[in-house]
């Protein structure tokens, strides 16, 4: 009877009871949203961290953690090989050669960390063949040793990466039908090469109008892009004597990962070239490894430090520190997050029951007076809130699962703040995603949340003495 009685009681001034899950479906909506995001962020960053930098695993020599010379090779490779190919849980493993250096052209340079890999096996490893930039070149091929591979970043700062308005383009844009004031504005500038993004935009400052800038700008600057693959670059570093050692390798093409600083200084080159102009042999600085399963990591990772206890054997979460925290704390934000809004929704919560109380004071002192004992009133008062606020999460958990359902397959792109997110390690293109497990959390919450908020009225109603209630009009 009490329940009956604590969900008619909902509707009996609806005005008022919509507007509170109105509130709640809103909050709720807004908590599924911002939640979904984070949780896709930091996924995406957890993928994109394990699958183009660091891998599951890595192994390196104890001292070359520390300080990375070149004399600091692995330790008894071949015994590592033998327990890595007996173990089922590995899907793919690569030996690398890792060399900090300087990577110069004829107009710029920049410090870079060489890799030496073999490419193919890189390809098990990390999804670097699959970063590449359309139409900028080609991955790095093991049959020609002078290749290297470098990023869009590492590009821009050694100015190999120009915007130059050519006659192709110009054909393309009357096609696009742009129209033929701004075509002819920068006919202009046809053939000036311009090695960064800001003095392309100066240049298309100069021959086209503020509004024209800004509508068609982006378009211009996509389209004349231009790399200068098979360009030379030199690298220099070190040998084990400390002596220089330089070498010439062409640009076979670009790539670009969601993490600007690690494309800034990171070339791969073939690895057999790389040692044979450190004429040392064989020189084997890390081997990354791939699972096909994440919760393998710890009993694979045992497994090998066994093998050659001398060397460092490392998982994906000491390697990516900042990836492995917000994975871990991730429900830690849930409930900070969702506790904030929730918080916010129960000051209304209580206000609106208040009210009720306040209004149906003689109906609770004829329910007293008739034998309703006051335990009673608190469970009924207790559960009008819990359905009153449940109304508005279910609603508010349906539409915010469609929501993130569809923006999840389609993305938001954060075109504004872009280049930061990607700075930090951030896609720019984020793809929400919400797990089964945080509408469980969500749903104890709101309940939790129902039954604080109706303390309050809960025991202004039980202060209720029948007799005077009775009087009230």
């Amino acid at each position: 009877m009490i329940w009956s009685i604590a969900w008619k009681n909902i509707g009996r001034n609806r005005r008022r009871s919509l507007v509170v899950i109105l509130a709640v479906t809103i909050g709720i909506i807004s908590g599924v949203m911002l939640v979904g995001i984070m949780e896709g962020w930091v996924k995406q960053r957890l993928v994109d961290a394990i699958s183009n930098e660091v891998s599951h695993i890595q192994v390196h020599h104890a001292e070359f953690v520390k300080n990375e010379e070149i004399d600091l090779c692995i330790l008894r490779p071949e015994a590592l090989v033998r327990e890595i190919r007996s173990i089922r849980e590995i899907s793919g493993w690569v030996q690398r050669v890792k060399l900090t250096g300087m990577a110069v052209t004829p107009w710029a340079n920049t410090g870079v960390v060489i890799y030496g890999i073999d490419p193919e096996k890189e390809k098990t490893v990390t999804g670097i063949s699959g970063k590449m930039v359309p139409g900028a070149g080609k991955y790095i091929h093991p049959q020609h040793p002078s290749d290297i591979l470098i990023s869009d970043k590492t590009a821009e700062i050694l100015k190999l990466k120009h915007y130059v308005v050519t006659d192709s383009l110009i054909g393309e844009l009357i096609t696009l039908k742009i129209p033929g004031a701004v075509i002819q504005a920068i006919s202009r500038i046809k053939d000036e090469r311009y090695r960064s993004p800001k003095d392309f935009n100066e240049g298309l400052g100069g021959v086209l109008s503020k509004s024209e800038l800004k509508k068609y700008g982006p378009l211009l600057a996509e389209k004349s892009l231009d790399y200068r693959i098979r360009s030379k670059i030199q690298l220099t570093f070190s040998n084990e004597q400390g002596t220089p050692v330089q070498g010439i390798f062409r640009v076979c093409g670009i790539y670009k990962t969601t993490n600007t600083g690690y494309d800034q200084v990171t070339v791969f080159v073939n690895a057999g070239e790389l040692t044979a102009l450190c004429g040392n042999g064989l020189l084997i600085h890390e081997m990354a490894i791939m699972l096909h399963r994440m919760e393998d990591v710890n009993s694979v990772q045992k497994k090998l430090a066994a093998v050659v206890p001398e060397n460092s054997v490392r998982s994906w979460k000491e390697l990516a520190p900042d990836a492995a925290m917000m994975n871990d704390y991730m429900i830690v934000y849930y409930f900070i997050f969702i506790g904030i809004i929730l918080l916010a929704l129960a000051f209304g919560i209580i206000n609106t029951m208040l009210m009720a109380i306040m209004e149906r004071t003689k109906e609770l002192g004829m329910l007293m007076a008739i034998g309703m004992n006051r335990r009673r009133i608190f469970h009924m008062i207790m559960l009008e809130t819990i359905f009153l606020t449940m109304a508005g999460a279910v609603a508010g958990m349906l539409l915010g699962w469609i929501i993130i359902t569809t923006l999840g397959k389609s993305g938001i792109h954060f075109s504004g703040w872009g280049e930061g997110y990607e700075a930090i390690g951030f896609a720019a293109r984020v793809y929400p995603v919400i797990t089964p497990q945080f509408f469980v959390s969500i749903t104890a919450m709101v309940i939790l949340t129902a039954m604080i908020s109706s303390i309050w009225p809960a025991r202004k109603a039980l202060k209720l003495k029948p007799v005077e209630a009775l009087r009230t009009d």
